[in-house]
C-alpha cells in the first residue's frame, strides 16, 4: 500500500476512527483495566512488568484466626475486590474504587483504623503499570487494524 492509498483509506474511515477513540477504546481498555486490578487481588500483588507481591496480612500467620484462609485484602464478601469500577468519557477510561479505605490499602498509610495506630503497608492494586500499558496498546492496535482492514 502506497502512502497515498493509505491516506485515502484513512480519510474514508475517519468517522469510525473518531468513534473508536471517543467510545469503543475507552470501554475496552476500561474493562481490561478492571480485570487487571481484579487479577492483582487473585495474584496477591501488583503486576508492573513483573509481580510485586504484597506484604501478607497478619491474620494469615495466626493459626487461630477465623479469616486466615482468605487472601490478603480479601474477605468473605470480597467488598474491596467488587468495588473496582470504571467510568468512561470520550477518549478516557477512569478506574476507581468507591470504598473509603481503598486508597489507604492501595497507597499505604499510617494512623489508620479506629484507634489511628494501625500502619497499613502499600498493597497497590490500581495504578500505572507497564503490563497494563502493553495490554492497552494491543487493544488499540487491534481496533485500528480492524477499522483500516489491515491484516
Amino acid at each position: 500500500m502506497t502512502p497515498e492509498q493509505f491516506f485515502k483509506q484513512l480519510q474514508a474511515q475517519r468517522e469510525e476512527l473518531k468513534r473508536a477513540i471517543a467510545r469503543t477504546l475507552p470501554v475496552k481498555i476500561g474493562n481490561e483495566a478492571v480485570n487487571f486490578a481484579r487479577d492483582n487481588f487473585r495474584n496477591e500483588g501488583f503486576m508492573d512488568g513483573s509481580l510485586k507481591p504484597w506484604t501478607p496480612a497478619k491474620r494469615k500467620s495466626d493459626p487461630k484466626h477465623p479469616d486466615r484462609a482468605y487472601a490478603t485484602l480479601s474477605s468473605r464478601r470480597m467488598h474491596l475486590y467488587k468495588s473496582i469500577q470504571k467510568r468512561t468519557q470520550p477518549g478516557v477510561a477512569i478506574i476507581y474504587s468507591n470504598v473509603p479505605y481503598a486508597a489507604a490499602h492501595n497507597e499505604g498509610t499510617r494512623n489508620a483504623g479506629r484507634s489511628h495506630r494501625v500502619v497499613l503497608p502499600k498493597r497497590q492494586f490500581i495504578g500505572q503499570s507497564k503490563t497494563l500499558d502493553e495490554k492497552a496498546r494491543k487493544i488499540i492496535d487491534t481496533e485500528i487494524k480492524r477499522i483500516l482492514n489491515i491484516h
